[in-house]
């Protein structure tokens, strides 16, 4: 008997990579071709046909109307395809892709996932995004170091919708621009990739953090015209906040590897390595400033939530804060 495989979700790119991995296997076979627009009787022909006369070959059908959106939503011909799948026991394999989601909770589709193998293929976010980048660029032959990956993954934080095959186009191009150097830093991302919106939320913080007025100035238009500017604020408030924390320990004569220490016995889910960069800008932060900084942005924030934010004032507080002092600690 030969594997039935239904790959379904909502990431293009995963199912390709799937369907990819699911053909290689069967390279001597033909594939033969069948869709929504087949005969479902056609379909069931061809698996009884090859299982009778031993004509072996792969059949792939591409979004076959067999899942059902509603429990009570009748399959009408493809209901005689659903059946033929449940107790399919033939020599060709068959590659079902179902480019949407599946509702797990309907007992037809239920039957069909424990009847049959099945790979979901969902839009990667956050730590599975960053995951799928390691993989892929082990599997290519390079790596991410420490700094480059941090830089990730701040940057996939803010752009949690950012499709699988943008990135794998975006570290296609990396592999080719870095040759024979098989590692991939913060600096080498920072300089070649493409100029999209979380891109420019991270310069901004940094921005922020160094003081520089002009770069704000650049970037400012950017943030007021950026369509997810809540999100954006929020994760500036919280690496502002970590930049307070670790400054405020080290104002306190705490070592680097006191305040990690100390950051992980009071229950701080932050890697060494963040604060250990905010270590080291600490010497250029003004505590006092950056305090006050990090109130108006709440109130911004707040006041945003409620649909009364003046985001002007987000501009007029960084620049205010740019002005300060150098603490000398």
């Amino acid at each position: 008997m030969s594997e039935v495989l239904l790959v379904y979700g909502d990431e293009p790119q995963r199912m390709e990579e799937v369907k990819g991995a699911f053909l290689t296997s069967y390279t001597t076979l033909t594939v033969r071709m069948f869709d929504s627009e087949s005969s479902p009787r056609s379909i069931c022909e061809a698996m009884n046909e090859q299982s009778l006369f031993g004509d072996v070959s792969v059949l792939y059908i591409a979004n076959p109307p067999i899942i059902k959106k509603t429990a009570k939503q009748s399959l009408g011909e493809w209901q005689q395809v659903y059946d033929a799948l449940l107790t399919y026991n033939g020599e060709s394999p068959i590659l079902l892709m179902y480019h949407e989601s599946i509702d797990k909770r309907i007992q037809a589709n239920k039957a069909l996932l424990a009847a049959i193998r099945h790979e979901e293929c969902h839009k990667l976010k956050g730590p599975e995004l960053l995951t799928w980048v390691t993989s892929y660029c082990k599997k290519n032959g390079y790596t991410l170091t420490r700094d480059g990956m941090l830089y990730l993954q701040h940057v996939l934080e803010l752009w949690q919708d950012v499709p699988v095959s943008f990135l794998r186009t975006e570290f296609d191009r990396y592999f080719l621009q870095l040759g024979k150097t098989k590692k991939i830093t913060e600096d080498f991302l920072r300089e070649n990739s493409s100029d999209y919106g979380a891109k420019n939320i991270f310069a901004f913080k940094d921005a922020l953090l160094q003081k520089n007025a002009a770069v704000l100035m650049e970037l400012f238009p950017f943030m007021l015209s950026y369509k997810e500017i809540d999100r954006a604020l929020s994760y500036i408030e919280s690496q502002l906040r970590l930049q307070l924390m670790v400054s405020e320990c080290r104002a306190y004569g705490m070592s680097e590897a006191e305040t990690v220490a100390y950051m992980k016995d009071n229950g701080s889910t932050v890697k060494p390595y963040p604060i250990k960069l905010a270590y080291s800008a600490a010497r250029s932060v003004t505590i006092p400033a950056l305090a006050g900084l990090l109130r108006q942005l709440y109130e911004i924030i707040r006041l945003g939530r409620m649909g009364e934010g003046q985001l002007v004032r987000v501009r007029d507080a960084c620049l205010t804060y740019c002005l300060s002092e150098e603490e000398k600690i």
